[in-house]
């Protein structure tokens, strides 16, 4: 597979590693990093969110239709004509742009393709390496080629293909039988080559994808792991203020006294129903289902008042100050994304209250925090800065 073409024959896991992934504006290449790419899509220097949604589309034709990089740099160029962005960068000749789809282009195909056969890799015993560069090929890629190491190797945590840009390189699973057929044995781990892989391409993407099984025996001991949090730049990286502006609320409170379970879930079912659908400045859509509530009364302690709040979940969600988004990482590897809406609001009595809605991987609305005043932890506004609204109060919710 000397490159990925017209001919990507699509499968499921592949689309679904895709797929799964949010849109999120960026002004630089490296504002994501390693595994946080398996949980994200963006191209560099696209901040505006109806051209990441474009290229997005593109990119999903061409792994789920097979269309080449000539049907994609089409697509590519009809979206930067419309839109007017170049990248960031100023005026462009057609070679650069032609060189931006094609990183796009090769990229996304391929990160999709070895994240999806890893469904079907893991649970190989060995794993062997191939180079399929023809042109200028990487010389310790061509020294890879036919490797042989266990499944588990920490080697492969970072040696993974693809791990270079334009790496065109694959994994085949081997099993216990091929091997003693073809007469080997497990290689020794190559050592340490610096500067290859590239540090932003030393992760697995397979791994940061799914995890590995918890069934496998080996991983009992990291089963208690726990998620925790990613490098990312905080808010005044963005030059974000430290205050939140304060808004007026369009929603009235709950009163204090609703604590019943039957009282609170009536409360819930008037402003929402049994689950609705909302979306979000940024154009990404977030379901909030009564199955949380239904959680919250399973955990009395979680009844600490935030549940007065919820009439005012909508407008912290359809017109929050900002929206972050916070990637986190487990002890097997596996990468996930949250959002958090924030969204300060002046109460009766002159009395502020800043409130946070965390939002799960697949858009699903999770918590509800609430901090006095208007500055929130900082670890609610750190991360990646997916939305911002001007820095002044909207004055109406």
């Amino acid at each position: 597979m000397p490159e990925v073409r017209g001919s990507f024959r699509s499968f499921d896991a592949a689309e679904r590693f895709f797929r799964q992934k949010i849109n999120l504006p960026t002004q630089r290449w490296d504002d994501l990093w390693q595994g946080q790419h398996a949980r994200a899509f963006m191209a560099a220097g696209v901040a505006r969110d109806a051209v990441l949604a474009e290229l997005r589309a593109a990119v999903d034709a061409a792994i789920s239709q097979g269309e080449t990089l000539a049907d994609f740099r089409a697509r590519f160029k009809d979206i930067v004509t419309r839109h007017g962005w170049i990248g960031g960068a100023g005026d462009e000749s057609d070679a650069r742009r032609a060189w931006r789809a094609r990183v796009i282009y090769h990229t996304n195909l391929r990160t999709a393709y070895m994240a999806g056969r890893w469904d079907t890799l893991k649970s190989f015993p060995y794993l062997k390496y191939q180079h399929h560069t023809l042109l200028n090929p990487r010389e310790q890629h061509v020294v890879w080629d036919g490797l042989i190491l266990p499944n588990d190797n920490p080697w492969w945590r970072t040696n993974y293909p693809p791990n270079g840009w334009g790496c065109n390189c694959t994994v085949t699973g081997v099993s216990e039988a091929r091997l003693r057929a073809e007469g080997r044995r497990p290689d020794k781990a190559p050592a340490e080559v610096d500067g290859d892989p590239p540090p932003e391409w030393a992760y697995h993407v397979g791994v940061a994808d799914q995890g590995r099984e918890l069934a496998d025996p080996a991983l009992t001991r990291e089963l208690g792991a726990q998620w925790t949090q990613m490098p990312g730049s905080s808010h005044r990286d963005f030059g974000r203020p430290d205050q939140v502006p304060i808004d007026t609320p369009r929603a009235q409170l709950l009163p204090e006294a609703i604590r019943q379970p039957a009282e609170l879930r009536d409360a819930w079912d008037r402003l929402y129903g049994q689950s609705t659908t909302l979306r979000d400045p940024a154009g990404a859509e977030v379901i909030v289902s009564r199955q949380v509530i239904e959680h919250w009364l399973g955990q009395p302690k979680r009844l600490d008042g935030r549940e007065k709040y919820l009439p005012l979940l909508r407008e912290t969600i359809e017109s929050p100050f900002e929206i972050w988004a916070s990637f986190s990482q487990n002890g097997l590897g596996r990468v996930g994304v949250r959002r958090f809406y924030v969204k300060s609001m002046r109460l009766a009595g002159g009395k502020s209250v800043t409130l946070i809605a965390e939002v799960q991987p697949g858009g699903i609305w999770g918590t509800f925090n609430f901090f006095a005043g208007s500055r929130p932890q900082p670890r609610s506004r750190q991360g990646l800065l997916v939305y911002g609204r001007p820095q002044q109060s909207d004055g109406g919710g």
